[in-house]
């Protein structure tokens, strides 16, 4: 059985470097990129490949939102979470609320949020 292929966008090294080796111990494909155009980049070569897109919400000067916008528009995939450190802030709250997408509020909570999660939304793909 194949192992699902999760694409992270974020700017921060150490972010990425951290969620890449936990979800790779938790048995995960792992795919990376640093920016927008980059995510666009890596999706586009891997898109038969990648199930699920862990977009962070700022990524540089960068909007995780139009990145989503992009896989959504141009690419049809809907697949995708946010991950942010700026949950309070009015405007994030309102576009995440609005989209009605999961999202993980940072530091992650590996345990008892994101890997239950990512088992569950995997389990739900299966059936």
């Amino acid at each position: 059985m194949k192992k699902p292929t999760i694409l992270i966008v974020d700017d921060e090294e150490t972010m990425v470097s951290i969620v890449s080796e936990i979800l790779k111990g938790n048995g995960y494909n792992v795919l990376t990129a640093n920016a927008v155009s980059s995510g666009i980049e890596v999706f586009k070569s891997n898109q038969t490949d990648i199930d699920l897109a862990m977009i962070d919400i700022r990524i540089g000067r960068e909007n995780g939102f139009d990145l989503a916008d992009v896989l959504e528009r141009e690419f049809k995939f809907h697949h995708h979470v946010f991950l942010t450190a700026f949950f309070w802030e009015e405007n994030t709250l309102e576009q995440l609320l609005r989209r009605g997408k999961p999202y993980f509020e940072k530091p992650l909570k590996f345990d008892t949020e994101v890997l239950p999660f990512l088992r569950e939304y995997f389990d739900k793909q299966k059936r």
